[in-house]
């Protein structure tokens, strides 16, 4: 068997805080990617945030 290399990918990029105030003061949140939801989601302490669909989690986020 060979020696397995490990490959270093750079850090993944997240929502800052300060992004996601921006992000409230956006006409939209539908331009938004699922992932980048799910993060503001997590931000406020949204349950469940994980498994909600893209149109799920815009109507959590916006009512």
């Amino acid at each position: 068997m060979g020696m397995l290399l490990r490959r270093h990918y750079p850090p993944k990029k997240t929502v800052e805080v300060e992004e996601a105030v921006e992000v409230e003061e956006a006409d939209s949140l539908s331009d938004l990617n699922v992932k980048e939801l799910k993060e503001l989601a997590k931000q406020r302490g949204i349950e469940g945030y994980s498994t909600l669909t893209k149109q799920e989690l815009l109507e959590v986020l916006n009512g």
